[in-house]
């Protein structure tokens, strides 16, 4: 055989090889991509839930100071009617 054709040989072998390696890295990364999109998604629905809570728990602790400060307001009126 010549050496043009042993070239050519050699390509035509190659040339499914790379195919392959292509189309595996492809499939590779595209399910590295839909993994991260399931971990990102996640990540969002755990930050809502943890701001509806804060959200919530403020809005609770305000009612109470709310309530303490009326609380306050009403017996330092008392105490002062008594001892004004």
């Amino acid at each position: 055989m010549t050496p043009n054709v042993e070239a050519y040989i050699g390509l035509l072998i190659q040339i499914p090889l790379v195919g392959i390696f292509v189309w595996f890295s492809l499939q590779l990364i595209s399910t590295f991509l839909k993994a991260i999109e399931q971990r990102d998604q996640a990540w969002r629905d755990f930050l809502a839930q943890q701001r509806s809570y804060d959200r919530e728990a403020i809005a609770h602790m305000a009612q109470r100071f709310s309530d303490e400060i009326r609380t306050l307001a009403s017996e330092i009126s008392e105490f002062r009617g008594r001892n004004g």
